[in-house]
């Protein structure tokens, strides 16, 4: 991995075998999306967000693409929807789920004919076609790709999580078609870019953020050239339609114009800056569990105070607008992520400590690389050596958590697909799990056995008194252990364990322990009714 960064130091001398090696090493980088499928196998990440995104998806191909109510097959043990073993919310008579509707029929197009491989395939060529995209923008530059690929998540965040994937390449795709467009250009095709970055938004809502920031700067900086007022217009006239048929289709469907996922992030969304100490902590940083923005690429928090630099100072950005006769355009652009990025910070949800590198912030990452390329540029008119290689060990060490994160990706897969081994040979009529998560013991199955999710002892009690445990041969449980006191004895693990003991109780004498597996971090066990 350190090869791709001294190569970039020492491709200074002019000669073709150097130029052939820089093509060879674009175009390698340039595919990188399509290794991924085989590092992350698609049939070992069906647990979490993951398998929500199956199953919403599923249900839109069973509804026949007309509605996302989840075709849940515990529907008729939950009829009101309070023991969903994947994230739902009611609204009227529909269960639905918090991600995005438009994903749901991205999977349901995919999922007949590709399966669920299909559907991760799919998004490593959307990936693959954002990159293409930002190196034309680039200019080819191996720089860039280089540290974009390898020193930040857009490749595996943009794989492992198809929203993100989807939504960038949108943005990028708009992006682009403005950038590269003259004063010549067509309108429509001003219009077409506009739209493309709106419907970024039906996949990731906060997405919208990135072209409304870049239509700001371009109506700061760019308006007063009178050729491109045309190109302008037309790009925000196609923003606004994209952005507001979804922000009307989802406030029709879910009565709020941010969508079902707004009501998960709401609660904090609105709170002051001042009292958000910790989801900036874990967004940007560290948290205990995880590496937040800036701990993933560090030098990207330098990157982001020269920006400030480079704004106020360089375009002298208050003082006037002539900034537009030394500021390109995709400077400008490069800027405008920046702005959308610290805007999305200050109004980060709940949800905003989320795993390496943060999905939340993924739109602003080409902005930190072209911002960074324009850093050092101006750091090697100045200073030698010694920035320089600063600078390429902080890249080294993004590339390692590059590399790691991919490590424990690929793990925590395996781990699911083990789990999914469970449920194969148990074949159970009904999965209780105790954490949401623990319902990717049924993986790709999800839609043959029906699940709930009862976190407490109540929950187990209100849901046998309502459901009959007699109509069900065997049940498979996956308590958490959390709650066992560490080093637990192997007798402690049901002598003492109240959640058994009431499931126990609940279930009748005709139902006995007929398998156990005490895992790490679960208690897996099965309750068989004698005949």
């Amino acid at each position: 991995m350190f090869f791709f960064y001294f190569a970039l130091v020492s491709f200074t001398a002019p000669g073709s075998s150097v130029l052939k090696t820089k093509q060879w090493l674009f175009y390698l980088l340039l595919a990188l999306p399509l290794l991924y499928p085989i590092l992350l196998k698609p049939s070992e990440q069906l647990y979490s967000d993951h398998l929500g995104k199956f199953v919403l998806g599923e249900s839109v191909l069973r509804n026949h693409f007309r509605s996302g109510d989840l075709a849940l097959p515990s529907k008729y043990l939950d009829r009101q929807s309070r023991f969903c073993p994947t994230e739902c919310i009611r609204i009227d008579e529909e269960v639905i789920s918090p991600f995005p509707a438009a994903l749901g029929y991205f999977y349901a197009l995919i999922l007949p004919w590709g399966g669920i491989e299909g559907v991760y395939i799919v998004t490593s060529l959307f990936v693959l076609a954002s990159l293409f995209l930002l190196s034309i923008l680039w200019e080819r530059s191996l720089a860039f790709l280089s540290i974009l690929v390898l020193s930040t998540p857009f490749l595996v965040n943009g794989y492992f999580f198809p929203d993100v994937g989807i939504a960038a390449f949108l943005f990028t795709l708009g992006s682009f078609l403005f950038l590269r467009a003259d004063e010549k250009s067509s309108s429509i095709l001003f219009l077409f870019a506009g739209l493309a970055s709106a419907f970024a938004g039906w996949f990731r809502i906060e997405a919208l953020a990135f072209p409304a920031s870049f239509l700001f700067f371009l109506f700061w900086f760019r308006f007063r050239i009178r050729e491109e007022r045309k190109g302008i217009w037309f790009y925000l006239f196609g923003y606004l339609a994209g952005a507001f048929l979804l922000l009307g289709i989802q406030y029709l469907l879910y009565h709020h114009p941010m969508g079902p996922r707004f009501s998960f992030n709401q609660p904090t969304m609105f709170i002051s800056p001042l009292r958000k100490g910790e989801i900036y902590l874990g967004l940007l940083i560290a948290n205990p569990n995880r590496i937040g923005f800036f701990g993933y690429t560090p030098i990207f928090a330098i990157v982001l105070l020269f920006s400030g630099y480079f704004l106020f100072f360089k375009t002298n950005f208050i003082r006037n607008r002539e900034g537009a006769d030394t500021l390109s355009k995709r400077n400008i652009f490069v800027i405008s992520n920046l702005a959308a990025f610290v805007l999305l910070v200050l109004s980060a949800p709940n949800d905003g400590i989320i795993d390496f590198g943060s999905r939340y912030l993924h739109l602003s990452l080409p902005g930190f690389v072209g911002m960074l390329l324009v850093f050092s540029d101006s750091v090697s008119n100045r200073f030698k050596k010694i920035p320089k290689i600063f600078g390429i060990l902080l890249l080294i060490f993004s590339t390692y958590i590059t590399f790691s994160y991919t490590q424990i990706l690929s793990r925590f897969g395996r781990k699911s697909t083990k789990m999914n081994q469970v449920y194969l040979d148990q074949k159970p009529d009904l999965v209780v799990v105790q954490v949401r998560t623990h319902a990717q013991i049924l993986g790709k199955y999800f839609f043959q056995t029906p699940s709930v999710w009862l976190v407490k002892e109540a929950w187990v009690k209100l849901f046998f008194s309502e459901n009959d445990p007699n109509q069900f041969s065997k049940i498979l449980f996956i308590q958490s252990k959390a709650a066992f006191p560490a080093n637990s004895k192997p007798e402690d693990l049901f002598q003492k364990n109240s959640y058994y003991q009431v499931a126990r109780e609940m279930l009748g004498p005709k139902f006995e322990k007929d398998f156990v597996e005490n895992r790490e971090d679960v208690l897996i066990f099965t309750m068989k009714r004698r005949d």
